[in-house]
């Protein structure tokens, strides 16, 4: 097999393909006895059925079909030999075929080389983070809260009330709404509402009305009140208090625990700290692709990656709200960039320096995320069955140990703060 490369831009290039018309040729023929025993035309006996009539009725396409195979397998061959690395080929089209040669073009794009890639100078800041006896009371805290029942409160409303409303509010000579009023039902400090009118809210009973002048937050749902001061008058319709279940053995029964209120906070504890780590995990990488992404920005990108993850960015949007939504692809191309830039770098991270996938790793993670389900067992076992599931987790196990690596030769300073200082950065 012959093979010339020719460069049709700074990414681009043309590969011209020559394979021996001897090895086509005995494939085809191949192909043909193969179908002469499978065949079955009337007249003739299965089996029996004449050479000149297979080769008549089936000659054409059985070619077509072996010169696509050949094609695929020879520019593989072609990309291997030539130490390609592609990003996405664009055509793949015959030339000529001659006696003793047969040829074909193919267009195709390669990611850019790049000279060693030097992380010394990025600066990251590393979580140390502790998982407190705190930090679980808050869980625990908050599983009762999720747990709680509401009942109706004979007394003005208090923090932590839930106090059913109608209002409306006046401002700029117009009420909002027109007409009828809007309904809501927060708890006083839990944030659903801006805090002023929560606060508003503080000391009434049920069956009185209130009016107050606020000031709307910019962001409020609401466009035609938002950033406006009006007059706001509610309606209070019920006040409920609510009535938290006890932290004791019934309550961790209540959520499959078995082993009482000890083994729950050990549960919770486990999950915290497996929570911690995945945010650490998270934070961290963020701060290593952003670095790579400021500090390499300039080389090029194969147009066939970006269009390959538009697409697969599209594909997301439609799946996650529906076929009717259609955002500009200028709006996307951005981060497809970025997306490709940085599944570039670490690529070449792993590559430069010969990181291996660590299999125990890759069986570590599978076993955290079966943790999280009833049966782990079962869910074991599917990642086992199933590659594409596995390789998600190869391909996220690689990501993190070439994070590592980059943490290893980067300017790493280590950062006390809390559990909760984490979760909300």
């Amino acid at each position: 097999m012959q093979v010339s490369v020719e460069k049709t831009g700074d990414l681009g290039r043309k590969l011209v393909v020559e394979v021996p018309a001897d090895s086509i040729d005995g494939q085809i023929s191949g192909r043909l006895n193969e179908l002469r025993r499978q065949v079955r035309l009337k007249g003739f006996r299965p089996g029996k059925v004449p050479m000149n009539v297979v080769k008549q009725r089936y000659g054409q396409q059985v070619r077509d079909e072996v010169l696509q195979q050949v094609m695929q397998n020879s520019l593989q061959e072609a990309i291997q030999q030539q130490d390609l690395r592609v990003a996405g080929v664009s055509s793949l089209q015959p030339d000529a075929e001659g006696e003793s040669t047969f040829t074909f073009t193919a267009e195709l794009e390669v990611f850019p080389e790049l000279p060693e890639i030097d992380v010394s100078g990025l600066e990251i800041d590393r979580p140390v983070v502790e998982i407190e006896e705190t930090d679980v009371d808050d869980m625990i805290q908050t599983l009762r809260e999720q747990r709680r029942e509401w009942s109706e409160a004979a007394r003005p409303a208090e923090q932590g009330d839930r106090v059913k409303i109608e209002f409306h509010a006046d401002v700029d000579g117009d009420r909002v709404p027109e007409s009828g009023t809007s309904k809501a039902q927060p708890v006083l400090g839990g944030g659903a509402m801006f805090e002023a009118f929560e606060q508003a809210l503080i000391g009434v009973e049920a069956g009185a009305e209130k009016t107050v002048e606020l000031t709307f937050p910019d962001d409020f749902r609401d466009d035609s009140l938002a950033g406006k001061t009006a007059d706001v008058t509610f309606k209070v319709l019920t006040v409920q208090a609510s009535d938290l279940p006890e932290p004791d053995d019934e309550f961790a029964k209540s959520f499959g625990v078995d082993g009482g209120m000890d083994q729950m906070r050990s549960d919770v504890r486990r999950n915290l700290e497996r929570e911690m780590r995945q945010a650490r995990t998270n934070r961290l990488k963020k701060a290593v692709t952003d670095g790579l992404a400021e500090e390499y920005k300039e080389f090029g990108l194969p147009d066939a990656a970006v269009r390959q993850e538009l697409g697969q960015m599209k594909a997301q949007l439609k799946q996650q709200y529906g076929e009717q939504v259609d955002v500009p692809e200028d709006q996307l191309r951005p981060g497809a960039e970025r997306r490709v830039r940085l599944g570039f770098l670490l690529a070449e991270i792993a590559r430069q320096h010969e990181l291996k996938i660590d299999d125990g790793r890759v069986e570590q993670q599978i076993a955290e995320i079966a943790e999280t389900y009833e049966n782990p067992g079962q869910v074991v076992e599917l990642y086992r069955t199933n590659p594409q599931l596995t390789d998600q987790v190869r391909n996220m196990v690689l990501e993190e140990q070439v994070v590592e690596w980059v943490l290893d030769n980067a300017k790493v300073s280590d950062r006390s703060m809390s559990f909760k200082e984490l979760m909300e950065s």
